[in-house]
């Protein structure tokens, strides 16, 4: 499958920019389902490749933004343009949020089996060294 482009895989038909221009509660409506999708791309993004740029020495690391995510308090409801691409975005969102689900399942149960190997995880001893001989 390939990589979903920007308002492109969720976006369905997506609005004419001077429609965007002349409904403001249309446009405010598809710049939070636009935060949403990069959201759901990011997650997949993940789902495939968990390490990202730490499994590539040469790429630096951005620092991941501390801000957690707060839902806009938009004064118009949803137009019946956007519901389509909601309606995707929320269903992309579901199986997204299974596949995470499961993902931190199975971490959960090879940490299991790790921590169950013995001599693993355990605090180390003290180590005494022989310096007269």
């Amino acid at each position: 499958m390939a990589e979903p482009a920007f308002r492109g895989e969720y976006a369905a038909e997506f609005p004419p920019a001077a429609e965007l221009a002349e409904d403001p509660a249309l446009a405010a409506w598809m710049l939070v389902l636009d935060v949403l999708e990069m959201a759901v791309v990011a997650a997949e993004k993940t789902l495939k490749d968990p390490l990202g740029p730490l499994s590539s020495p040469e790429q630096p690391v951005a620092a991941l933004p501390a801000e957690r995510w707060s839902p806009p308090t938009l004064s118009t409801p949803l137009p019946p343009e956007a519901r389509r691409r909601a309606m995707a975005l929320s269903a992309a969102q579901e199986r997204v949020a299974r596949r995470l689900e499961a993902a931190k399942h199975d971490v959960g149960r090879q940490l299991q089996a790790v921590s169950s190997v013995p001599g693993i995880g355990d605090p180390a001893g003290a180590i005494y060294l022989d310096v007269n001989s």
